[in-house]
C-alpha cells in the first residue's frame, strides 16, 4: 500500500534528511510487531479520523489556531496534542494492537467504526489498497481470528 498524508510518519526525515510524501508500507508499518499485532515501538499516527470532514453530529468541532503562524484546523478531536501542546501532534493517535478485536467494538479512538468490517472498508479507502471483495472478508475473518 501506498501511505501517504499520514501525519507522524511521512514527515520522518530519510538519510537524505529528504521529507517523504509517500511511503510504501503494509499493515505492520502502524501494528508494528511482525505476526503479533502489537507495538515495539510507541507510535502515534494521524490517520485522518478527526478531520472535520469526517464528523458526525454527535462529536464536538474545534477550531485550532497556532499562535506563531495564525494556521487554523478544524478537528473533532486535537488527539495528541492535548498531551504535548504541539501543533504537529493535532489529530495523532496511538495505534492500537490487532490482538482481540472483537471484544473491542466500536472501533477507532472515537467509535466510527462499528464492525471490523467498516474498518477494513475505512483503510482501503483511506489507504487505496485495492482489495477485492474475497480479500476484504479475508481479512476481516483474520482480524477476528486475532
Amino acid at each position: 500500500m501506498i501511505l501517504r498524508g499520514v501525519a507522524g510518519l511521512n514527515e520522518r526525515r530519510g538519510p537524505a534528511q529528504l521529507p517523504r510524501t509517500t511511503i510504501q508500507g503494509t499493515c505492520g508499518t502502524g501494528h508494528n510487531t511482525p505476526n503479533v499485532g502489537h507495538h515495539s515501538s510507541p507510535l502515534a499516527l494521524n490517520i485522518g479520523l478527526a478531520n472535520a470532514d469526517r464528523r458526525t453530529q454527535d462529536l464536538p468541532l474545534f477550531t485550532l489556531i497556532n499562535k506563531t503562524t495564525a494556521a487554523t484546523v478544524q478537528t473533532s478531536d486535537p488527539g495528541r496534542a492535548m498531551v504535548t501542546g504541539k501543533w504537529a501532534d493535532i489529530g495523532k493517535f496511538a495505534i492500537p494492537p490487532l490482538r482481540a478485536l472483537t471484544a473491542r467494538a466500536p472501533y477507532f479512538h472515537n467509535g466510527s467504526a462499528a464492525t471490523l468490517e467498516a474498518v477494513v472498508d475505512y483503510c482501503d479507502r483511506r489507504f487505496t489498497l485495492a482489495l477485492s471483495m474475497g480479500e476484504r472478508q479475508d481479512l476481516v475473518l483474520f482480524l477476528k481470528a486475532l
